[in-house]
């Protein structure tokens, strides 16, 4: 909750806000995965009409409607009766801003997310994932192993980062780099928004083999497959890691930068896209990222002076840090000299 909303609370109004947090996201959740809002697609429906569509009990489902209209999520046009709000609309599968699948793999039971908040203390108390305590996997093979569920975590990664794609396309003058590698780039989604903006540069898509045979398609990106612990490609003039060092520890994220580090030519720039954790006590997106981060694999966010010393230690020197139209940040870095 941002400060100004904590500033007008009591300290106990504080910590129940707090606990009706939990009860709205698990009642978001369920209204989900009982698809009411794809019920209400054509318009509204009396709630009989509705529980019997739902399999519901009438006197219950009214009762989640009703709480979920006091924050914004369905409306009663007329009494007894439900449509959708603006905002249950996004609940909806396929639509324009759909979030169905970030609620359902934030809060609903199985598909990782909710088991690994669930058992937080493990992680506190030992610093590693709790995802990996709850299921015996680590975070990978539990989406490999439970495919529903990984479908719905990339799902909601897509739909997190659909307005972030053209926010940090805006930000840079990308046109400054002839040959632009987008590693770990996924599908393509950013790479292509850059080459769009920048009809004179060039990309190269690189991303774990299955990945990168289900790219987009580009008439000036090529794609590679491969795997950034290894090796990647070489020539290039900027190389973008977008939410990439943040899923590893120090240890790992030092072993992707010093490979990048081996890899560039000295007039190369190496631009990460990350959130940046502002120092002080303020209230800050990054700093519950960065338990999300520890719970499901073990990764961190980092603040700028924790980015400064990680890329030193890798071989390179932070030149600037770029804000974009959200709350991600581009660090821009060169090789250091020798």
């Amino acid at each position: 909750m941002p400060d100004t909303q904590v500033s007008r609370l009591a300290p106990h109004e504080q910590i129940f806000s707090l606990i009706l947090g939990f009860w709205q996201g698990r009642a978001l959740a369920v209204a989900t995965e009982m698809g009411l809002a794809e019920l209400l697609a054509d318009g509204p429906l009396d709630v009989d009409d509705l529980a019997r569509r739902a399999n519901a009990d009438a006197l219950a489902l009214f009762r989640l409607l009703r709480a979920l209209e006091s924050i914004g999520i369905f409306s009663q046009v007329s009494p007894n009766v439900f449509s959708n709000s603006a905002t249950s609309e996004c609940l909806r599968k396929g639509v324009p801003g759909s979030q169905r699948s970030l609620v359902l793999s934030s809060f609903s039971r199985g598909n990782g997310q909710f088991e690994g908040w669930a058992s937080l203390e493990h992680s506190v108390r030992t610093g590693t994932q709790s995802l990996e305590k709850v299921f015996g996997v680590d975070f990978w093979e539990f989406g490999r192993q439970h495919a529903e569920a990984g479908a719905l975590f990339n799902d909601s990664l897509r739909a997190a980062s659909e307005a972030m794609t053209p926010a940090i396309t805006a930000a840079f003058d990308w046109s400054q780099f002839p040959l632009i590698a987008d590693i770990g780039g996924g599908i393509g989604t950013q790479l292509v928004s850059i080459l769009d903006a920048s009809p004179t540069s060039k990309g190269i898509l690189f991303d774990q083999p299955h990945v990168a045979s289900k790219s987009l398609s580009h008439d000036r990106m090529q794609t590679v497959g491969g795997d950034f612990f290894a090796a990647v490609p070489t020539g290039a003039d900027a190389y973008v890691l977008r939410w990439i060092l943040h899923d590893w520890s120090d240890a790992k994220a030092t072993e992707i930068l010093g490979l990048l580090g081996r890899s560039l030519k000295p007039t190369a720039r190496l631009i990460l896209v990350e959130f940046v954790i502002p120092e002080g006590p303020g209230f800050d997106f990054s700093k519950w990222a960065d338990l999300q981060m520890m719970i499901l694999v073990g990764g961190r966010e980092r603040s700028e002076s924790e980015y400064r010393s990680l890329l030193r230690a890798s071989g390179f020197d932070l030149e600037e840090i770029v804000a974009t139209a959200t709350p991600l940040r581009l660090l821009v870095a060169r090789p250091s000299k020798q």
